[in-house]
């Protein structure tokens, strides 16, 4: 993806930089590699990388003064200079003016990426709300052929007045997003409503990107979604109807991957989309075993999940990427199964897994239903999936799996063979 204020092609470079303070809640070394993959995510080439170490960060412009000269003599004209953590509106108009190229931070990238991948109106909407989000605060703070193409919105930008007018134009544009992002949220939760009725079991695959959530979804249906070894390839939640062993149905859904230091702005755009989580019967917490930082990831992922107020779902752990062969020191999360969906290595104990935890409660049942009782068999034949199905001289034979708390609904037609 092109940054904003370049031609595309132009081959674009950039210096990053972070800072070791005091009380970090993040590994700094790390952080600073995924900022690395994100910019080539982007399609920037890192030109040089740039740490200080303070005893907390500048107000003023993140790093030190002596250090944003130090940083203006490693620039030139075309460069462009990338922060590990969010700055702040001022910042980035005191970094701009003292550097006069273009400033950056990770919640940009992030943002610049998700753009280039989102494909669905529900992806799109969500990512134009956070963009506008985190844009409209940092208006007067960029300058004017920066800020005149951010986030494609035809800013022209000069003076006051063109930036209250931008400010007026972004949330018109934050309205009519969240009007249309509230309708397909409708649609969403009357899904959920359905499959509640139905008693269909919802399984959600949650975990760091990259992991190889969208990889291990194409394992157990026929109908694919994208999958590819990068950042954010997925964004769109993706729900498929899969048939685990003994005919047991349930709803698998694929989610947007979570990274450290996500801006706030996405997982609140995207809350809409992750509810999907908080009504799941199931979580598969797939884990990049090789990742020299698995720990780190699940550690992100959970406390995403907990600001989503997701606490007491049961968790599969999927430590995914054993062909790899770099999880012999791993401590693994309870329960957990070591697997490669690529080689397909361990998927089917995962599946029996996934069935004991989700149909723990649940027993075949064998009915028999009068033909003058038809209501009560085309509501069971609407609610559930038939494993035997006979039409008999005088009723029909049917046979299912249950939910024991549900059985006594239908204590009355419990089939007894004769002996």
């Amino acid at each position: 993806m092109t940054p904003y204020n370049r031609e595309r092609g132009e081959n674009v470079k950039a210096i990053l930089v972070g800072v070791e303070y005091d009380h970090m809640y993040y590994d700094l070394h790390i952080s600073m590699e995924e900022l690395k993959e994100l910019a080539r995510a982007c399609q920037i080439e890192v030109k040089d990388v740039m740490i200080q170490r303070l005893s907390q960060i500048s107000p003023k412009y993140y790093i030190g003064k002596g250090k944003v000269q130090e940083l203006k003599d490693m620039l030139t004209d075309d460069d462009m200079v990338i922060f590990n953590e969010e700055l702040s509106p001022m910042q980035i108009k005191n970094l701009t003016d003292e550097l006069d190229v273009e400033v950056s931070d990770r919640s940009d990238l992030i943002l610049r990426i998700f753009e280039s991948r989102a494909q669905t109106k529900e992806a799109k909407l969500q990512v134009e709300i956070a963009r506008n989000q985190y844009l409209l605060p940092r208006l007067a703070g960029m300058k004017e052929e920066l800020y005149s193409q951010q986030g494609g919105s035809g800013f022209r930008g000069s003076g006051e007045k063109q930036i209250e007018l931008d400010r007026r134009v972004i949330h018109r544009q934050l309205v009519q997003a969240r009007r249309e992002l509230q309708s397909i949220v409708k649609q969403r939760q009357t899904q959920r409503q359905l499959r509640k009725r139905n008693q269909q079991k919802v399984v959600c695959l949650v975990g760091y990107t990259n992991s190889g959530k969208s990889s291990l979804l194409n394992y157990f249906t026929d109908k694919k979604v994208f999958q590819e070894d990068m950042l954010f390839a997925s964004l769109q939640t993706a729900s498929r109807k899969v048939t685990l062993k003994g005919h047991k149905e349930i709803i698998m859904s694929d989610t947007v991957g979570f990274i450290n230091q996500l801006p706030h702005h996405l997982v609140q755009a995207f809350r809409s989309t992750l509810e999907e989580v908080k009504e799941a019967d199931l979580l598969l917490h797939v884990v990049d075993s090789s990742s020299a930082y698995s720990d780190i990831q699940i550690e992100t992922t959970q406390q995403v999940l907990e600001a989503l107020g997701v606490k007491d779902t049961p968790v599969i752990y999927v430590y995914n990427k054993v062909d790899k062969d770099r999880y012999a020191f791993l401590q693994p999360h309870q329960p957990y199964v070591f697997v490669s969906v690529k080689e397909q290595i361990n998927l089917d104990k995962l599946e029996e897994l996934m069935i004991e935890t989700l149909f723990k409660d649940y027993e075949l049942i064998e009915l028999y239903i009068p033909y003058d009782h038809g209501e009560i068999f085309q509501q069971i034949q609407q609610t559930y999936e038939f494993i035997k199905e006979e039409y008999l001289e005088t009723g029909i034979y049917i046979s299912f799996f249950i939910d024991m708390k549900q059985k006594h609904k239908y204590q009355q037609y419990i089939y007894h063979p004769l002996n």
